[in-house]
């Protein structure tokens, strides 16, 4: 590792970490065009919950209107790991989190693993992809 590169690659690295921590708050609020608004137009998304995957807004916006519908929903970040590309500017913080939510009466928890890749662009650092899935049962 070169301390310089990671003292120019630690700024970036805060900065997609307080857009992952925005997100998590942002979903809990339930606010489908504030969390719209955190993704690049042509990001890719693997939901947790659905089967389909998008890269566009109105598929973005078709799983979270679904998703946001569930009451008293939080996310929870458990743990992360994270990287930073040194020649493109992307970082990758993969990690868990928790949603809990409401549901025809009954309360819900969902464990799931994450990977999201931010980039700055036009001066704000977007989700340029996210991958979400249920983990695994225990064998």
């Amino acid at each position: 590792m070169n301390p310089q590169h990671d003292e120019i690659l630690a700024p970036h690295l805060a900065a997609a970490r307080a857009a992952l921590f925005n997100w998590a708050e942002v979903i809990s609020r339930g606010n489908i065009e504030e969390l719209l608004s955190l993704y690049a137009a042509d990001a890719i998304l693997v939901p947790t919950l659905s089967n389909e995957i998008g890269d566009r807004e109105e598929e973005r916006r078709r799983y979270f209107e679904n998703f946001l519908m569930n009451e008293n929903l939080r996310c929870t970040i458990n743990a992360r790991m994270k990287r930073a590309s040194r020649k493109l500017g992307t970082v990758v913080i993969g990690g868990l989190y928790t949603f809990e939510f409401s549901r025809d009466g009954q309360e819900h928890c969902v464990p799931a693993r994450f990977l999201f890749t931010f980039e700055e662009i036009d001066g704000r650092w977007l989700i340029t992809g996210h991958h979400s899935s249920r983990l695994s049962e225990a064998i």
